[in-house]
């Protein structure tokens, strides 16, 4: 084998501060278990907690303010994505983070994705 691909994303419904999940491999039709398990930290999931402003232009330029836990004081690190558009990233500190959005071609789906580098995406629970 000499590529893993990890996809997919799984809501669990439990308050518990850490959480094993199974691990399984598909090779095509067939699928083998992993006898080890995967733990998740909540401590260690960015966690966005508020966003300001809600909405802005599509014209793009509009400065947005994420909050939250869990970000990379360094910009490059955190990667925001709103409606499928990369929003730049101006200034992160490990509790927000700024980006100016770009412009908006018509009518797209709404969609956010939120991803810190060395820890993944973030929850907003």
């Amino acid at each position: 084998m000499n590529e893993i691909k990890l996809t997919g994303v799984e809501t669990i419904d439990d308050n518990n501060a850490q959480y094993e999940c199974d691990v399984n491999v598909h090779m095509g039709a067939q699928v083998e278990a992993v006898t080890n398990k995967v733990a998740f930290a909540g401590a260690s999931t960015p966690l966005l907690a508020a966003i300001s402003p809600r909405f802005g232009t599509v014209t793009g330029g509009t400065t947005v303010t994420f909050t939250g836990t869990g970000f990379s004081a360094v910009g490059a690190e955190n990667s925001i994505i709103i409606d499928g558009i990369a929003c730049v990233v101006s200034t992160a500190t490990t509790t927000s983070v700024q980006c100016v959005t770009g412009s908006r071609p018509g009518l797209i789906p709404t969609s956010l994705e939120i991803y810190v580098q060395n820890y993944g995406r973030a929850s907003n629970q």
